[in-house]
């Protein structure tokens, strides 16, 4: 095996993002290197090795703060997201609830305002659990959202009251932050390996 395939194994220790943008320069630095001395020698590999063990692992740490900063922001504005179509969806129900008190509406129609809002309220709950930073949080939301989306659609299918927009809002939304929730989990360790 050549020196520079070690060294380009070697390289491997840093982040993907930092090989991305440095590890051309590092190789071509290696090769320069190579020439100058005697690449056979303990000590040339020692300080090679000694220089990625040094400053890899410190590369490691930020780019794994940077994706967590980055997934704090994106759960923020999912919980900011889900409190606006909760309250929404709770206000949407209650406009329909008004017109229940008038008598122009029939006993599923009521059941499934009830469901409707029970969504909503599971939606707000989502929202309080996302942004908890723990493992268990996550999975309350998770599951907040689980019987969110299947209250929506229990209720969708016992009146079909709702308009195409709130039907879009009430599946749509949750799907989309089950797919954030899990997303990040199954991306870092790939993106990382």
């Amino acid at each position: 095996m050549s020196p520079e395939r070690i060294y380009r194994l070697l390289l491997r220790a840093y982040p993907p993002d930092f090989r991305a943008e440095y590890e051309r320069e590092m190789v071509l630095l290696f090769r320069d290197q190579c020439r100058e001395s005697h690449v056979r020698t303990v000590g040339f590999w020692a300080a090679v090795t000694w220089d990625i063990a040094r400053s890899a692992p410190a590369l490691r740490v930020e780019a794994w703060r940077e994706s967590t900063r980055t997934m704090e922001v994106v759960m923020k504005l999912a919980a900011m997201l889900t409190l606006l179509v909760g309250v929404l969806g709770i206000l949407n129900a209650g406009v329909d609830a008004g017109a229940a008190f008038a008598g122009s509406i029939g006993g599923l129609h009521a059941l499934s305002l009830v469901l409707a809002v029970c969504a909503s309220v599971l939606l707000l709950a989502a929202r309080g659990a996302m942004l908890s930073p723990t493992e268990r949080g996550r999975r309350g939301a998770r599951l907040a959202l689980f019987a969110s989306l299947t209250l929506i659609v229990a209720a969708r299918l016992l009146h079909p009251w709702m308009s195409p927009f709130s039907q879009l809002i009430g599946i749509g939304f949750p799907v989309g932050f089950l797919i954030a929730l899990y997303w990040p989990r199954r991306a870092l360790p790939s993106g990382s390996a």
